[in-house]
């Protein structure tokens, strides 16, 4: 989602505005959702390189939990096949992944949610096809401090796909809002067990009017992915509410490789 990515990521807490993009940052924070809702999300990423999301997410009654639904995916186009030292490709191929996932959540006590997913994974480059299967759980818990929100999360826990073991990833944060909740400042840490490596999330997002809000954050750590430039991890954008529908935009640059732009569309039902 935009919205998240706009925040530099550091969303694991934020218990508002919750809908189905939740499972992708912590499955517990879809407890909190109140009413159904269908998001869509295009990523431009690089250069022949295109990533979206599509999910669905409804309570099931009270105190019935919170089940969603999500299909992710990636492709990239035009990736030029040489048999020898030619400037001309002799052929083209492409590379599909997708991800596909179930999750429910519930809330105990009206403060604490509990979340999982169950994710089917499946990459095809050109001829060669692996998939795998992984997990994620969660919680969200809306701490004894007023507007303090406490998250969790672990991702990827699972099979190897192919060669490659999932990147198992263990995440924890908080939220907290302020100026009569207009205001939400937000903070993550994300411990790559794979690779043994951190990041750090900073986010913020202001609602400048019932219908208008200004986000920005940034994801430290990136300096040791050898990007150059000091821009990488900055992310920034706007969200607009219009009753029941919502659109969100993201600016993510990554140096060298380019610029990205996200866009992600959303409706509630009553």
């Amino acid at each position: 989602g935009a919205r998240a990515l706009a925040m530099g990521g550091a969303f694991s807490a934020v218990d508002t505005g919750a809908d189905a993009n939740a499972v992708n940052w912590n499955p517990g924070a879809l407890g909190f959702v109140e009413k159904s809702n269908v998001t869509a999300s295009y990523n431009s990423l690089f250069k022949d390189e295109s990533q979206g999301y599509l999910g669905y997410a409804a309570p099931l009654g009270k105190s019935g939990g919170v089940w969603a639904g999500g299909l992710n995916y990636l492709t990239i186009t035009k990736i030029e096949r040489r048999a020898g030292d030619t400037e001309e490709a002799d052929s083209t191929f492409g590379n599909q992944n997708y991800a596909a996932s179930f999750s429910y959540a519930q809330v105990f006590g009206e403060r604490v949610a509990l979340g999982g997913s169950l994710k089917y994974v499946r990459a095809a480059l050109d001829t060669l096809k692996e998939h795998a299967m992984a997990m994620d759980a969660g919680l969200l818990a809306r701490t004894p401090v007023e507007d303090l929100t406490l998250g969790a999360a672990m991702r990827n826990l699972g099979t190897n796909i192919g060669p490659d073991s999932m990147p198992l990833t263990l995440k924890g944060g908080a939220a907290y809002r302020l100026f009569r909740k207009k205001l939400a400042l937000a903070s993550d840490i994300d411990w790559i067990m794979t690779e043994r490596r951190a990041y750090l999330s900073l986010g913020a997002e202001f609602w400048i009017s019932p219908n208008l809000a200004a986000r920005a954050g940034y994801q430290f750590g990136h300096g040791s992915d050898q990007l150059q430039s000091r821009m990488v991890g900055l992310g920034a954008g706007l969200g607009v509410k219009f009753q029941r529908f919502t659109m969100d935009y993201a600016f993510l640059p990554y140096g060298d490789l380019g610029n990205t732009h996200r866009m992600t569309v959303g409706a509630r039902f009553e």
